[in-house]
């Protein structure tokens, strides 16, 4: 195909074939509950260049663990036999607002536990997520343009556990697609509020980037009111350190035991720190 016949495929593409799923498919239907949405369809789309040098730096940042677009890219070609070409590689990378209703009950019901709504959507909603991403890769494919989610793939992407930090970060994507920024609980900060998921895949084809709108302060939208150090049950956030990741895992995977209980369901929640925050609902003012 031509690429010239590419043209349609914009940010405005990736939003529309976005929501569109988010409002029809029965994943993103918190349909144990009350059939709900579990995210609004009013995305977020940011894209960045493959070769954009902060992936780079992320393997500083981050750890030498983290790949670079062209690093997990070249695996995918490897793994499928394809011919290996990362010259036009781009990344898209999405905001998904979760329900305003999720949002407040995971704010009144505990000061120590997560909400019904918000253990779903844990659940649920990153199984919608990954759906989603698979759909997007399937959608591109028809387009003959290849595309790879490698959150998705569990023999590329791994977790250090002894960090908590992946190997391919949706937030770090997120922000250097311009589309926010980071918290003292490392949250991400956007116009749709911290209460949210996201995902990224790579696509095998250059469209422009929004790193022009990235922050040149990776903390720039916090408004270091410390709200989340407040909600935070267990003392894991502090303006001296930010966010301790092994209080905060310890937590988070203690509540599995209530969430069986009580939800009849296998997962593990909090949010507690993403709700009645001033980011809640997008970026705070200063």
């Amino acid at each position: 195909m031509e690429k010239n016949l590419y043209m349609d495929v914009n940010k405005n593409w990736f939003k529309d074939k976005i929501n569109t799923f988010l409002e029809n498919d029965q994943s993103n239907k918190m349909i144990r509950l009350d059939g709900s949405y579990i995210f609004e369809p009013n995305v977020l789309v940011g894209i960045v260049s493959g070769d954009d040098p902060i992936y780079i730096k992320y393997k500083e940042i981050i750890g030498d663990f983290h790949l670079t677009p062209s690093e997990a890219y070249e695996w995918y070609c490897k793994k499928q036999n394809k011919e290996n070409s990362t010259q036009e590689l781009s990344v898209i990378a999405y905001i998904l607002p979760i329900n305003q209703r999720t949002k407040d009950e995971n704010f009144t019901y505990s000061k120590e536990m997560p909400s019904e709504r918000w253990a779903h959507t844990r659940l649920f909603g990153e199984q919608a997520n990954m759906k989603l991403q698979t759909y997007l890769v399937e959608q591109l494919a028809k387009l003959e343009i290849d595309a790879f989610a490698p959150a998705l793939d569990n023999n590329l992407f791994k977790i250090n556990r002894t960090i908590w930090a992946s190997n391919w970060s949706h937030r770090h994507s997120c922000f250097a697609a311009g589309l926010g920024t980071f918290g003292l609980s490392d949250g991400f900060i956007n116009p749709r509020g911290k209460a949210m998921r996201c995902g990224s895949i790579i696509i095998n084809l250059k469209l422009p980037s929004d790193a022009k709108n990235r922050a040149s302060d990776p903390y720039e939208y916090c408004n270091y009111c410390g709200d989340c150090i407040i909600r935070c049950p267990v003392n894991a956030i502090s303006f001296e350190n930010r966010h301790d990741k092994i209080v905060c895992s310890k937590h988070v995977m203690g509540t599995i035991p209530y969430i069986q209980k009580n939800y009849g369901i296998n997962i593990y929640a909090c949010g507690l720190c993403q709700v009645a925050v001033s980011c809640s609902d997008g970026i705070p003012k200063k």
